[in-house]
């Protein structure tokens, strides 16, 4: 089973990719759901998964896509996590990216501000499933990938007892 997976480990990982990308597209502009900053920054590790997996599929197997695979899912992970902090706020992020409120000087103060402010705050939940928010599900998500990663490369690569 262990060869199996190593076998198609690449496309499972294409694969599982791919939906998530596809998915924050498909909401983002079928269901009009604007993504805040941290909701872009975490499309960048499966896109660079994207790239790892395609590279792969032409290139003779080296162990360097899986560790590689390995990090980009734990950045993936941080970067959730981080955003679930900042949603449910715990953690403060950046003024132009959340909420919060400042006192203006002036008009022209808040002009500023406003014109620099993004138009989906990261401290906002627009979007959830069951009480969790889509930087939570990412969390998860990434979680599971990251054990099961680890798994796999003991399995592997461990004691072969």
């Amino acid at each position: 089973m262990l060869l199996n997976i190593k076998k198609y480990y690449f496309l499972l990982f294409f694969i599982i990719s791919s939906i998530i990308v596809v998915g924050a597209y498909v909401l983002e502009y079928l269901y009009n759901f604007p993504p805040c900053k941290l909701c872009i920054y975490q499309r960048i590790p499966y896109f660079l998964i994207l790239l790892v997996c395609l590279t792969s599929f032409f290139m003779e197997y080296r162990n360097i896509h899986f560790y590689t695979i390995f990090f980009l899912l734990v950045a993936s992970f941080l970067i959730a996590s981080f955003h679930s902090l900042v949603e449910r706020g715990l953690v403060k992020y950046d003024s132009g990216c959340s909420s919060s409120t400042n006192d203006f000087d002036s008009i022209e103060d808040l002009r500023v501000h406003l014109e620099s402010v993004a138009l989906t705050k990261c401290d906002e939940i627009i979007f959830s499933i069951l009480g969790l928010s889509l930087a939570n599900i990412n969390s998860l998500i990434s979680f599971s990938l990251v054990l099961f990663n680890i798994y796999f490369i003991l399995k592997l690569y461990g004691s072969k007892n």
